[in-house]
């Protein structure tokens, strides 16, 4: 990894803040937010390696505080002892999140469950899983006997009894809370009780679920992220009012690495550290573009002195107008902070059907 550069754009400021906003609230340590920001988001240099590189007058400049308060270092993190889920796991959703987790677990040789909503929905995840692996075996990244035991070892039902025995079982469906609760609802009323429920929510909360649960059950939040068989990094979040939480916490990141990913541990909040700390950076990146600066340009400043793998308005168009509009009043609905709020210009491509990539235009324009 190349040291960060001391002229960081001033655009950085505010996810430089917010780094340190989250270690004094407790979301997580300033390691797992360095780790979460290089794995996650594909920057460089985490926001306190950043810190740490800066002369004092640039720290200055930039506003961010420079000190921790004294006594406070996130989460707790998880021990490097214990072992992790060893059986089978069940996924409940047939999308592309869902499909990759699948691979993802497939290939770390546990048996995969799928819940589908219909057979034809099921045969989709099947053929789209089918289709990666021929890809991966064309390339020499996986044999063709791999290939044939990692299919082996998905099924697909329609009867959320039929993932009973799971270890765990992930709820992988659409980023709408509705959506979510009405699987969250259904699992809960066809499992054991003390099979773990975790939702891969990248804008909602663990206790934004834990309502629809009544048996008891632990809820905790396994958040992969996209394409979930390829990115390293999952955000562990087990509330820490559940019972066992700290074995739980364990056990859920022991198994993540046992699927040769990353964990890092984070507390219970909106966004958890990479969506709090990205997509504000992405509408603070956007309102520098409202004051007169192209679009081209903006991008152009964070990559070159940043070193961002993407710039921040190609990135949006790539994860979508209409996403980061929804995942910033998420936020905006639990924190009171005017960064947060959408800027205009996001609701104006919206509304005018630029979304980005998908849909051939967004900041930029795709053939």
């Amino acid at each position: 990894m190349e040291p960060p550069r001391s002229d960081v754009p001033p655009v950085l400021a505010g996810l430089l803040r917010d780094a340190v906003l989250l270690v004094e609230r407790g979301t997580a340590t300033p390691t797992d937010i360095d780790t979460a920001m290089r794995l996650g988001a594909g920057h460089p240099a985490g926001p306190f390696e950043v810190l740490a590189s800066l002369p004092p007058d640039v720290r200055r400049e930039l506003g961010p505080p420079t000190t921790l308060p004294p006594g406070r270092v996130g989460a707790p993190r998880f021990s490097a002892d214990g072992g992790g889920w060893t059986g089978p796991v069940g996924v409940s959703g047939t999308g592309h999140m869902a499909g990759g987790i699948v691979e993802a677990v497939a290939r770390s040789g546990r048996p995969v469950r799928v819940l589908a909503r219909s057979r034809q929905s099921g045969q989709r995840l099947l053929d789209a899983l089918s289709s990666r692996l021929d890809r991966a075996v064309s390339r020499g990244r996986i044999e063709a006997a791999g290939r044939t035991e990692v299919l082996g070892r998905v099924s697909v039902t329609e009867d959320p009894a039929a993932l009973a025995d799971a270890d765990v079982v992930i709820e992988a469906v659409a980023e709408d809370l509705d959506a979510k609760a009405a699987v969250v609802r259904l699992l809960d009323a066809a499992l054991p009780t003390a099979v773990p429920l975790a939702t891969n929510t990248s804008s909602f909360r663990v206790r934004d679920l834990r309502p629809f649960v009544t048996s008891g059950r632990p809820v905790v939040a396994l958040h992969f992220f996209n394409p979930a068989q390829v990115m390293e990094l999952v955000e562990v979040v087990v509330p820490d009012d559940l019972r066992g939480a700290d074995e739980l916490r364990s056990t859920a990141s022991a198994w993540v690495r046992a699927l040769s990913k990353t964990p890092i541990a984070c507390a219970d909040s909106r966004g958890f550290v990479v969506n709090r700390l990205l997509i504000p950076f992405l509408n603070d990146a956007v309102r520098l573009h409202e004051t007169g600066v192209p679009a081209p340009e903006v991008d152009e400043l964070l990559r070159s002195a940043a070193g961002h793998p993407m710039g921040p308005l190609a990135l949006i168009d790539l994860i979508g107008i209409d996403v980061t509009v929804a995942a910033l009043q998420s936020m905006a609905a639990v924190e009171d902070d005017p960064r947060i709020s959408p800027a205009t210009t996001l609701h104006q491509l919206a509304a005018a059907g630029r979304l980005g990539r998908k849909t051939g235009a967004g900041f930029h324009d795709y053939p």
